[in-house]
């Protein structure tokens, strides 16, 4: 029982499941913004019922997180023995061809999530693919690459269920949050090749690259605006704030932490984050009830992280009575 409870707890690590809603919230929210855009009424995303839709976005979400996360524990898994020998293949908790035959099943399920939106989701969710691949083979290795392309897969996992989206602003913030996130875990936690002037001056070149494709994009399809006509243009406050306070509240939870710790750490509070700024944003569209599911679902599942992380190893390893 301890050994099936052990290789399914690494399973679940391998996957990175405890983090995968922030994915998930942020398709879900490109596809309720589609759906409350009346432009878009004809797209398969808002014509669908709404319950098909949220399932296979959710598979699209999780399915190509859990490919790239799997996919990169199999390759990395003799660097791993050596530099993180706790990590679940090392440690022996599951053999590097359960974690390769893993990220096959979540590409499978990913692809699934793309079937109900049509060809040009699936040609979508194939470069979708190529880039995660291309990050796991070499770009990991080459921050100022690598960090790039792990924002653009943001973003073209959000433009999966509607390429036709209007709603491209909330996709580049989803992007920045990603590369964002990326650079800090890899300076706090002090991978190398560290980061020089020239890798951050690429990186940033990247980053203005894809935000100046992202913006000509939204202009050309809001008339000369970055978003469609907007309920209420106040409320747009609302994740502008929402990215404020998370980056100041997870500024002060990591302020002195350093090590391989802290991409976890930022792993866990990235994907609430995301999941509530992604809330902010359906507040702000004036969809306050699926707001509030998707910030409440977002907290549980960091309420039931934080538990588990706490209860994981007494269910793996139980303490011993001691006479």
């Amino acid at each position: 029982m301890r050994r099936i409870v052990r290789r399914v707890l690494a399973a679940v690590e391998v996957s990175r499941l405890p983090v995968a809603f922030g994915a998930v919230a942020n398709v879900w929210l490109a596809i309720l913004l589609v759906r409350n855009d009346t432009e878009l009424a004809d797209s398969t995303a808002s014509t669908l019922p709404l319950w098909e839709v949220l399932v296979a976005g959710a598979l699209i979400a999780v399915g190509f997180l859990a490919f790239g996360a799997a996919l990169n524990d199999f390759l990395d898994a003799k660097h791993d023995r050596a530099f993180a020998p706790d990590r679940p293949l090392p440690a022996g908790d599951l053999r590097p061809h359960r974690a390769a035959q893993l990220a096959a099943v979540a590409l499978c399920l990913g692809f699934l999530g793309t079937i109900p939106f049509g060809s040009a989701a699936m040609a979508c969710a194939i470069a979708l693919a190529v880039a995660i691949l291309i990050y796991d083979a070499f770009a990991k290795h080459v921050p100022a690459l690598g960090i790039v392309l792990a924002g653009l897969a943001t973003a073209l996992s959000m433009s999966v269920p509607c390429i036709e989206t209007r709603a491209l602003l909330p996709i580049w913030l989803a992007m920045s949050q990603t590369i964002g996130l990326g650079a800090l875990a890899y300076v706090l936690g002090e991978k190398r090749p560290k980061l020089t002037r020239g890798s951050i001056a690429i990186g940033a070149a990247g980053w203005v690259f894809w935000t100046a494709v992202l913006f000509v994009l939204a202009t050309e399809r809001n008339q000369g605006a970055l978003l469609p006509q907007w309920p209420d243009a106040r409320l747009l406050a609302a994740p502008a704030a929402t990215v404020l306070l998370c980056a100041a509240f997870g500024a002060w939870k990591l302020r002195r932490l350093r090590g391989p710790n802290v991409s976890d750490k930022l792993l866990r509070y990235g994907s609430l984050w995301k999941s509530l700024v992604a809330a902010a944003w359906l507040l702000a569209a004036g969809l306050p009830i699926e707001a509030g599911w998707i910030a409440g679902i977002a907290t549980a599942i960091f309420v039931t992280v934080a538990i588990l992380r706490e209860t994981g190893p007494q269910l793996s390893e139980p303490v011993s009575w001691r006479s």
